[in-house]
């Protein structure tokens, strides 16, 4: 009796993926069936996972604000994300690697830079389903399973951009309010046409002598404060400036310090990632008897690895997801086995805090005061000089990946990759890990593609044209 008793026990515990549900709201053929060499053709599998999260587990103590979401019966914290897989026809005829790709604002771009598809639309991008979509089908010829899901409750959604759905943390029931920070440069990251500045949060006090509007020219600038009789709020969620169809100057950095409410526990969004490959790798079924995609009818899983890739948001995703511990499943298993991150230059992803931001991202002109590029930069274990801290992005406790990260010309000027390869102050080589490659493409802009050409953009001069694919195809295999 002690044994059998035991033994429902263990079969009615919770799965250890904490994936609860799948549902599959499309399965269809990919480029109408066409073949890709040995493997064959492709499908597409869409739909939206469930989990949970137990507060109380030690791996997910670290998700800020967790402890305040609301708990279902089971004393658990509930979330669904919306998940985009292309696998083989034939699971067997796979290469038995899951190729997972963080979204980028809630984009795909893992076809554009690996197989040369060029996008017709940002439709194209989202939802791949032609033989044009397909490239040169450089990793479907190779057999790689295809995932990517949200992680950002507030990435955009338009053109079926992917999202997580968390909680909103609460005091006892009540609304958390906290004072904020959000900053707006019209012309680059908000169009200029634009005639309200967005909030990342919604205003708990619509008193403006409770908020602070101040602009500077640069970032070292001493800021002017704009009288409140300037400017007035817009809503729960947007600010404008008075009088009525004044507009913000472009260029320029406006800082608005305001009481928010209701943040939303972000740092959920590191967990479903690392729940949905886990279940991916290593469950069969959900926990209500559903299929996985990724199992063939006599219920065998057909993938036994996976590599995470990330190109510059979504990179610096990835260094976060290991320096935080996500790299191991609540059961200790590894997620990743190997990361490539490119274009992510030190930075990490203001993410798992109360009222994240992960948007934001530190250039030469803007978003300098928020927490992305932060201590440890490097791989290997060091000493802050300046704060003492001694840490590195590494965790040496058996969950670290192999890591490839590689940069171009742009993250050396503005994103500090120099820094992967010195001290924290740069005046020293450092050691770089054995699991640990770094690459540098010269003379690469940024946003180096297969269709970059020399157009100046914005600037005077042309730009590099150069295309990075070649040398990231390389280092995947």
């Amino acid at each position: 009796m002690a044994l059998a008793w035991t033994a429902c026990v263990a079969l009615s515990s919770p799965a250890s993926a904490r994936i609860i549900n799948l549902t599959v709201t499309r399965t269809e053929p990919f480029a109408e069936g066409m073949n890709f060499g040995a493997v064959g053709s492709y499908v597409r599998v869409i739909g939206t996972a469930k989990g949970e999260l137990d507060p109380e587990d030690p791996r997910n103590k670290i998700i800020v604000n967790l402890d305040k979401a609301p708990r279902n019966a089971r004393g658990m914290v509930e979330y669904d994300v919306d998940f985009y897989l292309m696998r083989p026809a034939d699971l067997a005829k796979g290469n038995g690697t899951l190729l997972y790709e963080v979204n980028n604002r809630g984009r795909k771009f893992l076809l554009p830079f690996l197989d040369r598809a060029k996008p017709t639309s940002p439709l194209s991008i989202n939802d791949p389903a032609t033989a044009a979509d397909a490239g040169d089908g450089f990793v479907f010829r190779a057999g790689y399973t295809i995932a990517w899901s949200g992680w950002d409750p507030d990435a955009p959604v338009a053109n079926n951009g992917m999202v997580v759905r968390v909680p909103v943390a609460t005091l006892n029931g009540k609304p958390i309010v906290r004072t904020i920070r959000d900053e707006f440069v019209f012309g680059t990251r908000i169009p200029a046409s634009r005639p309200t500045a967005p909030l990342s949060y919604e205003a708990a006090d619509f008193d403006p002598a409770k908020a602070r509007l101040t602009l500077r020219e640069r970032e070292a600038d001493a800021p002017r404060e704009i009288a409140a009789s300037l400017w007035a709020y817009d809503g729960p969620r947007a600010i404008k400036l008075l009088p009525e169809g004044t507009i913000f100057a472009p260029g320029l950095i406006y800082d608005f310090r305001y009481p928010a409410k209701d943040p939303k526990i972000v740092g959920i969004g590191f967990a479903a990632t690392r729940d949905l490959v886990s279940f991916l790798r290593h469950e069969a079924r959900d926990r209500s008897g559903q299929a996985s995609p990724l199992a063939d009818e006599a219920g065998k899983l057909h993938v036994s690895h996976a590599i995470g890739f990330g190109i510059s948001q979504s990179g610096r995703y990835l260094r976060d997801h290991i320096a935080q511990g996500f790299n191991a499943d609540e059961q200790g298993r590894k997620v990743f086995d190997g990361v490539l991150a490119h274009i992510s230059g030190i930075g990490k992803v203001f993410m798992n805090a109360a009222f994240a931001q992960p948007f934001r991202t530190n250039t030469q002109h803007e978003d300098h005061h928020f927490p992305e590029n932060a201590f440890p930069f490097a791989h290997a274990s060091m000493s802050d000089p300046i704060t003492g801290r001694t840490g590195g992005l590494l965790r040496g406790d058996g969950s670290d990946p192999f890591v490839i990260e590689v940069n171009t010309s742009t993250e050396y000027w503005q994103k500090g990759a120099s820094l992967l390869a010195t001290d924290p102050v740069g005046h020293r080589d450092i050691a770089v890990p054995r699991n640990v490659r770094l690459f540098m493409i010269a003379g690469t802009q940024h946003g180096g593609n297969p269709f970059s050409d020399a157009t100046p953009g914005s600037c005077v001069n042309p730009r590099n044209p150069h295309d990075p694919s070649p040398a990231l195809r390389a280092l995947l295999v």
